[in-house]
């Protein structure tokens, strides 16, 4: 079967367009799907974390791909 690892960078959109270093779950997911929701978990905490004033002034949003775990 085959394992997926998330791989999700915080990004801002401000001009250029500019991300932080990666972020490498050590969780594998047995599904696109599962890796997928997963990201979307993670960016909502990420998010939560910078805080509403400095997402809004960088226009900071996250980004990722779910890699199959073989292939890394």
């Amino acid at each position: 079967m085959v394992k997926f690892t998330l791989i999700i960078w915080v990004c801002s959109f401000l001009g250029p367009y500019d991300c932080a270093s990666p972020i490498q779950s050590t969780t594998l997911y047995n599904s696109w799907y599962e890796c997928s929701r997963a990201a979307h978990q993670q960016s909502i905490k990420m998010l939560s974390k910078v805080g509403y004033k400095k997402v809004n002034e960088g226009k900071i949003a996250t980004r990722y791909n779910c890699v199959e775990a073989a292939s890394i």
